[in-house]
């Protein structure tokens, strides 16, 4: 199965893009006291809305929703506005240091030394996992830095496995078969679709 890019991403009217947790709660029918417990298998979700599109370029769209055969095909789903993080890491080669790392937190190297790597609210990308930096990322004097995220790893990353920071993605799929779009006395077509994550 493929898995496909979102084509005409400058012609975005908005997008909605979040995190759905997956957890277990518990609420006393007695005194009310509520438990949580934290599962994996948190996944990203994406709706994305165009611009109205003259039919030469709604074509390209349409023909992207259709070759996804509702949801036998992916995309690569990603937050549209933040693809490159506000951290100083451009002069970086991020990496893992050490394997059977689990949870919610990487040791990593190959940062610049002494620096802001990546901030509260960037993005990573690793073992094809999309991950939110939760904390500011500041590497030590060798380059050595821990970065903090969520939601949690569901695979442990092999030693020196690539952190991505530029444009980093996930997996998706259609949330429905069916994708339905528009058109108006004006030549123009409105399309929009959502998506979320698979693994």
């Amino acid at each position: 199965m493929a898995t496909l890019t979102i084509p005409k991403q400058t012609e975005f009217r908005n997008s909605t893009f979040g995190l759905e947790e997956n957890t277990e709660t518990f609420q006393s029918p007695i005194s009310n006291t509520i438990q949580t417990l934290a599962r994996t298998g948190a996944r990203w979700y994406l709706t994305i809305n165009y611009v109205p599109l003259k039919r030469a370029d709604a074509q390209v769209v349409l023909g992207f929703l259709s070759k996804l055969r509702g949801r036998v095909n992916s995309f690569h789903g990603f937050d549209p506005i933040a693809t490159s993080p506000l951290g100083d890491v451009s002069a970086s080669t991020l990496v893992v240091n050490g394997a059977d790392q689990t949870g919610t937190s990487l040791v990593c190297d190959g940062a610049e030394a002494s620096t802001l790597v990546l901030k509260a609210g960037d993005y990573i990308e690793v073992n094809s996992e999309l991950k939110m930096v939760t904390d500011d990322a500041t590497s030590d004097g060798s380059g050595n830095v821990t970065i903090n995220f969520s939601p949690s790893l569901r695979s442990s990353p092999s030693d020196n496995a690539s952190i991505v920071t530029t444009n980093p993605k996930c997996e998706m799929k259609l949330t429905e078969d069916n994708v339905t779009w528009s058109q108006n006395t004006d030549g123009t077509y409105n399309i929009s679709f959502s998506g979320i994550e698979v693994f």
